[in-house]
C-alpha cells in the first residue's frame, strides 16, 4: 500500500518544479536516513520553505489518516515518525515552551493543536479501525504480511532445492531448477495479488463505519487541517507568492479557500486523491497589490521599527487605556509587513478620540529607551481577515537612534483577533 507522505513528494505542478525558487525540493534517500536518526530540527531554525513544506505535509498526512485509516493500521511508529518530520518542528514539543521567535500563524496552529488534542484524535480513529480487523481476524498491516509470506515463499524454495539437489544430485535437480525458480519469483507477486485484493474487500466493507463510527473526532481534525490550510495561504499571500504556484492533494473535500484542480489515482491499492491549489479572497487576484505606499510608510528596511500594541484595553468611549508594548526581533517583522502589504488604508483625522492627547502622548518607547512622538494614525482593514480592522501609528524619526517607529494595536469593535496575528496584537 502507498505511502501518503512519500506517494508524490512534491505538491507542485510540473512545470513549477522548474520555476519557482519556493518549490518543495525531494530529498535524496540519504538525506531521509541521516535525518531519522537525527533529533528534530529546532523550531527556531526554520524558514519560509521549509515551513511550507511541514504545513503542506500535515495537511496531506491528517486528511489521509481520517479518510483511510485501514491503511495505516498497526503501525504505531509510522505516525511518530510523521510526527517527528511534521509537527515537531513547526510547534516544538508539547511540553516545552514555544520559541518567541515563532510566528503568530505557528503559535495558533500550536494552541490549535493542543486544545483539539489533534494527536489524541487521529489515534483514536486509528485505533478503532484497528480493533475492527481484530475482530475480523486480522492482526498485522498488509504490508507485514506480505514481507512474512514473501520470506516463506523464498526460505520454502530455498530449501525445497537443496533437498532436491542432495537427493538427486547435480544432473537430477537440474530440471528442478526452472519451476523452483519460477516461483521464488513469481511467488511473491502472486501473493502480493491476492493478499491486495483481501484488504481491499475487507476495508470496503469496514472501514465506512469505522469513519462513520469516528464522526466526531475526524469533523475536529478537519477543523485544525483547515487552519493549517488558512495560514499556508496566509503565509503564500503575505510573501508575494502566487497562489497558482503550489499544488497539494487532499483526499477528502469540503475544505474552503482551495479550489479543485484534478483527481490522481482511484485505482486498485491506489486511494483517490484530489489536486487543490489555494483560492484567493474576494477581491483579490494573482498580482498581489502592495499598499505600502498608501500607508504613509516610506520604506526603510535599515531603520524601521515595528511596535507591538498588545492586549489593548479601551473604556466605553473607546479611548485606548491599558496596553503591553513589544518591539519583535526583526526575524519578525514580515509579519507586521505582510499584514500591511494586504490591508486597506484610511486617514485618522482625529486620533485623540482613540489615543487622548495623541500629540503629547508618551506612553509608546523606542527600542533605545526615549518617548515616541507620534505623528499620524491610519485606520486599516486587512483584507485577508476579512476585513479585521486595526490602527497604524506613525512616529516621527527618533532623534536618539534614527529609527522609524511604526506601531500596530487592535481596534476597540473587534470582540476576537485571527489566530495568525495574536503575535502582533497579543490575545485580548
Amino acid at each position: 500500500m502507498e505511502n501518503p507522505i512519500n506517494n508524490e513528494n512534491s505538491d507542485y505542478s510540473e512545470s513549477d518544479k522548474k520555476k519557482s525558487k519556493f518549490r518543495l525540493f525531494k530529498k535524496k534517500k540519504e538525506d531521509q536516513l541521516k535525518s531519522s536518526e537525527e533529533p528534530p530540527k529546532d523550531p527556531t531554525n526554520l524558514q519560509f520553505q521549509e515551513i511550507l513544506e511541514k504545513e503542506l505535509g500535515i495537511i496531506k498526512v491528517y486528511d489521509y489518516a481520517i479518510n483511510y485509516p485501514m491503511d495505516l493500521i498497526f503501525q504505531p511508529k509510522l505516525m511518530e515518525k510523521y510526527k517527528k518530520e511534521l509537527i515537531i518542528p513547526l510547534i516544538g514539543e508539547e511540553t516545552e515552551p514555544v520559541p518567541e521567535t515563532a510566528d503568530g500563524g505557528r503559535l495558533f496552529i500550536r494552541e490549535e493543536y493542543q486544545r483539539m488534542k489533534v494527536d489524541e484524535k487521529v489515534h483514536d480513529i486509528i485505533g478503532a479501525a484497528e480493533e475492527t480487523a481484530r475482530q475480523n481476524g486480522v492482526k498485522s498491516h498488509i504490508n507485514k504480511q506480505i514481507q512474512q509470506f514473501s520470506i516463506i515463499i523464498m526460505v520454502t524454495s530455498m530449501i525445497a532445492y537443496f533437498i532436491i539437489l542432495f537427493a538427486f544430485g547435480q544432473e537430477g535437480s537440474r530440471n528442478w531448477l526452472i519451476p523452483i525458480f519460477l516461483l521464488m519469483c513469481l511467488g511473491p507477486q502472486l501473493m502480493r495479488t491476492l493478499l491486495t485484493k483481501r484488504f481491499e474487500k475487507f476495508r470496503a466493507a469496514h472501514e465506512a463505519k469505522v469513519v462513520e463510527s469516528q464522526y466526531e473526532n475526524i469533523q475536529e481534525v478537519k477543523i485544525f487541517i483547515q487552519d493549517v490550510i488558512d495560514d499556508v495561504r496566509d503565509r503564500l499571500l503575505t510573501n508575494n507568492v502566487s497562489l497558482e504556484k503550489i499544488q497539494f492533494i487532499l483526499f477528502s473535500k469540503g475544505y474552503s479557500n482551495v479550489q479543485f484542480m484534478r483527481n490522481q489515482g482511484g485505482t486498485r491499492g491506489s486511494p483517490l486523491r484530489s489536486v487543490y491549489q489555494f483560492q484567493y479572497p474576494d477581491g483579490m487576484g494573482p498580482q498581489v497589490v502592495h499598499n505600502y505606499g498608501s500607508s504613509g510608510i516610506q520604506e526603510d528596511e535599515e531603520n524601521d521599527l515595528f511596535i507591538f500594541i498588545q492586549n489593548a484595553k479601551f473604556n466605553d468611549d473607546g479611548q485606548l487605556v491599558e496596553f503591553q508594548q513589544l518591539i519583535p526581533p526583526k526575524s519578525e517583522y514580515r509579519l507586521p509587513e505582510g499584514l500591511l502589504n494586504v490591508s486597506d488604508f484610511s486617514h485618522v483625522e482625529n486620533p485623540s478620540l482613540i489615543i487622548p492627547n495623541f500629540d503629547k502622548f508618551d506612553g509608546i518607547h523606542c527600542e533605545c529607551g526615549h518617548k515616541v512622538h507620534l505623528k499620524s494614525m491610519k485606520e486599516c482593514r486587512s483584507t485577508l481577515h476579512d476585513n479585521f480592522e486595526f490602527f497604524l501609528i506613525i512616529g516621527e524619526k527618533c532623534t536618539s537612534c534614527g529609527k522609524n517607529p511604526y506601531a500596530l494595536f487592535n481596534s476597540p469593535g473587534n470582540a476576537n483577533i485571527p489566530g495568525g496575528l495574536k503575535r502582533i496584537f497579543g490575545d485580548n
